[in-house]
């Protein structure tokens, strides 16, 4: 095959263009936290307690599971910091959103990598611009990172932050979701001999087999275990996208296809003759094989609603256990005594956020709270 020196030049320069862009944007645009920062930079007193407050809650030990919904309230009066462990596999995004726009309230979300559960650098891996009240992250690592969120502290206003992530590629079978794969990555093939390289998704004979990534096809053939069976480029350095026992192709090689394109049906060809018809999806990059599924698998964000929380509580009983994170399930912190004064910070489903004697965090099922009047 010749290759045409010239485009992948230009191609190159333009990569690495766009890199030092995403850089200089990076050093020149305000994040969220920046703009925040900059409304008390004057007076040193609540500059030393915000820095304070900050960092307290970033090394906080609570954790939270996505998708989750939490609903707050911005402070004119103190500082609400909201922080959170959460798991991440490589092929997801996370994105962060409010329902407040930028005119009326700043937001400011920051996201640190965590390792043994010490954050791994004082400084965050990324953060909001100031001018977008949301968030989207990659992941570029599986593994535990942390999230600090917070408003600005001039006017309360009661809003709400979804937390939740979506895969980067899109589901690669047409009308299908995860209930349809039906057999995973590292499960066991040829009596032992060799390890699943990728997941299946069943369907009937015929659904449509599509990109899942804007791409060029490197092979559209018929051999082998595969059958026929698709290989899609998604760009020079980018990952290779395996698709395989086809009943048809509709594309050839060195086809481009866009997001979405039909690029054939699904069967039961190759190794799968005399299976149920369904599409063996893989996913490549240069140090071969890795697990597709977070790359596709669809997340699904529950409904937000109404809520207003009150900021200072109280507890009703005459034991109230405080935990790590909104359910039974998680390590409990300690229990608190009746009628012991707590602070509000936010609500995720039946629990509250709550803080205590400024320097306790935990969560505190709504049952055990009532509203100190």
């Amino acid at each position: 095959m010749k290759i045409n020196i010239k485009i992948i030049l230009v191609f190159l320069c333009f990569a690495a263009c766009k890199q030092v862009q995403n850089l200089s944007d990076k050093f020149t645009k305000p994040s969220g936290k920046q703009v925040i920062e900059s409304t008390f930079k004057d007076n040193d007193t609540l500059s030393k307690k915000f820095e304070d407050v900050y960092e307290q809650a970033k090394n906080n030990n609570l954790e939270l599971v996505l998708p989750s919904v939490i609903y707050t309230k911005s402070d004119s009066l103190d500082f609400s910091i909201l922080s959170y462990k959460i798991f991440l596999e490589k092929g997801e995004r996370l994105k962060i959103e409010t329902n407040i726009d930028s005119d009326s309230l700043q937001f400011a979300s920051d996201i640190y990598s965590v390792l043994n559960d010490t954050l791994v650098s004082k400084n965050s891996i990324v953060s909001n611009e100031a001018s977008l009240n949301h968030l989207n992250f990659e992941v570029f690592k599986t593994g535990y990172y942390k999230i600090v969120m917070f408003s600005e502290f001039t006017k309360k206003v009661d809003f709400n932050i979804s937390v939740y992530t979506e895969p980067v590629f899109l589901f690669p079978v047409a009308g299908k979701g995860n209930k349809d794969i039906q057999s995973y990555w590292g499960a066991v093939r040829s009596g032992g001999k060799r390890k699943h390289e990728g997941i299946d998704i069943f369907a009937k004979r015929g659904t449509p087999v599509i990109a899942s990534v804007d791409g060029f096809v490197a092979t559209a053939k018929n051999s082998g275990l595969g059958g026929k069976q698709i290989w899609l480029k998604s760009g020079l350095f980018g990952k290779t996208l395996y698709y395989a026992h086809l009943d048809s192709i509709t594309t050839s090689a060195g086809a481009y296809v866009k997001l979405g394109d039909t690029l054939g049906f699904v069967g039961n060809t190759g190794n799968a003759k005399g299976a149920s018809p369904h599409l063996h999806f893989g996913i490549y990059n240069s140090s071969g094989a890795i697990n597709p599924l977070a790359f596709v698998k669809k997340s699904y964000l529950p409904n937000s609603i109404e809520e207003k929380v009150f900021k200072n509580g109280i507890t009703k009983l005459t034991k109230n256990e405080l935990r790590i994170g909104s359910g039974v399930a998680y390590k409990k912190i300690e229990t608190f005594t009746e009628n012991t004064p707590i602070t509000i910070l936010g609500k995720i489903d039946n629990w509250f956020h709550i803080k205590y004697a400024d320097n306790i965090e935990g969560f505190m099922h709504e049952s055990l709270v009532a509203e100190n009047i």
